[in-house]
């Protein structure tokens, strides 16, 4: 180690690298998060949407007495 040499300001190549893999980790678990949050909103659109058309095959069936 020298001494009394000063060193240049700013971060070194393996700050950066460790700082670039930190993100990259925070970034796949928040994506994996992120399309499992997708697919429970899709799923549940889904469930609405097959109440809705039960309902209506059932109105449908009280008046007509078949179902079409």
């Amino acid at each position: 180690m020298v001494v009394g040499k000063k060193r240049a300001p700013g971060f070194t190549l393996v700050e950066l690298l460790i700082v670039v893999a930190v993100i990259g980790i925070l970034a796949s678990i928040g994506g994996v998060q992120y399309h499992s949050y997708r697919v429970k909103c899709h799923n549940a659109a889904a469930i609405e949407s097959l109440r809705n058309f039960k309902a209506a095959m059932e109105l449908y069936y009280a008046n007509n007495s078949s179902y079409p």
